[in-house]
């Protein structure tokens, strides 16, 4: 019994250190340029020593790859939904409420972790989809990423108001053009000429 909850003391302090360090990057996210931070001042922030910030993240594009997860598994979340998932819109309000950490993302170098993450959960999603006894024409992997740029030129201008339209229409529009792209290119069978 006293080993059980020695074990459930550090699993919750395991739990509690790495939310110490995810909220403490998220904060130095929203004050300065993604380049500009530091494993150091991440492990200040979350007052812990940068050994223990190493056990859980080696760098900072891991810790950046984190804090994605679920908002790109939201844009993600369309690819093979016959109707708009409810979240959606919640998500892609929230991302236009926090043009400023948008403004931090969409730019390189974080930009390329956004697409990343965003293209491996659509890959993901795209082999539930797929045929198993049949091969698309193209890779999994490079049509994941062409639906993740896609997307990101749709709700990008709309995040930085540019384009104004409401965003149960940018919802559709993520939808409609992320199924086409899936669709067709999962329903066309290789060619031998």
């Amino acid at each position: 019994m006293n080993k059980m909850s020695d074990t459930n003391q550090l699993d919750r302090r395991q739990t509690k250190t790495r939310e110490a360090i995810l909220n403490a990057f998220t904060e130095l996210l929203f004050e300065q340029n993604f380049q500009k931070i530091k494993i150091s001042m991440v492990a200040m922030r979350a007052n812990i020593g940068r050994s223990t910030l190493y056990t859980h993240f080696e760098t900072k594009e891991a810790l950046l790859r984190e804090i994605l997860k679920i908002p790109m598994g939201a844009l993600a979340s369309v690819i093979g939904s016959r109707d708009i998932p409810a979240h959606l819109d919640w998500w892609v309000m929230h991302f236009r409420e926090k043009q400023a950490i948008a403004r931090v993302l969409l730019y390189l170098p974080a930009r390329k972790e956004m697409l990343s993450v965003l293209s491996e959960l659509i890959a993901k999603r795209l082999d539930d989809l797929k045929d198993k006894n049949q091969t698309p024409i193209i890779p999994m992997k490079m049509i994941a990423a062409q639906i993740a740029a896609a997307q990101f030129e749709i709700i990008e201008p709309w995040i930085l108001g540019q384009i104004a339209i409401s965003s149960s229409n940018i919802c559709k529009a993520l939808h409609i053009s992320s199924n086409a792209i899936a669709n067709s290119v999962l329903q066309a069978r290789v060619r031998t000429y």
